[in-house]
C-alpha cells in the first residue's frame, strides 16, 4: 500500500521513450484517461505519437500531443502501458490508471491506494 499525506496527490514516475520522470499527479476520478501532462515536457520528448481532439467542461475545444509511454505510482510495482497526454500545464492521473487499485480518499487528508 502506498499513502500519500499531499492529498489529493500521488507521486508517479512517467516513462517516454529517453525520458523518465518522477512528478505529483493531480487525482481526477472524472476524467477516464491515462495521465495528463504539462505542454512544456513534449518539448522534451520530441514528436508525438498521435494528436487528440479535447473538449473541456466548458464546451471549448483543443488539440493535445499523445505519448505511449508507461505510467507507475510510486511504491507500488506496476508498471502500466498507458497514453499519455500533453495539455495544459498539470499532472492529471485518470481513471484507466486508478481504476486498477484500490483508492481511499480519507477524509481530505490522506490518498492511500494498493492493488
Amino acid at each position: 500500500m502506498v499513502v500519500s499525506q499531499d492529498y489529493p496527490y500521488l507521486k508517479v514516475r512517467i516513462i517516454l521513450r529517453s525520458y523518465q520522470s518522477e512528478s505529483r499527479a493531480y487525482i481526477d476520478t472524472g476524467f477516464d484517461g491515462y495521465l495528463i501532462i504539462p505542454v512544456r515536457l513534449a518539448e522534451q520528448v520530441g514528436k508525438p505519437d498521435y494528436i487528440s481532439r479535447w473538449e473541456f467542461g466548458d464546451g471549448s475545444l483543443t488539440e493535445g500531443q499523445d505519448y505511449v509511454g508507461n505510467v507507475e505510482i510510486v511504491g507500488l510495482p506496476d508498471n502500466i502501458e498507458a497514453r499519455i497526454t500533453a495539455i495544459g500545464n498539470e499532472f492529471i492521473i485518470g481513471r484507466a490508471i486508478i481504476d486498477r487499485y484500490r483508492l481511499i480518499l480519507d477524509h481530505g487528508k490522506r490518498v492511500q491506494i494498493e492493488r
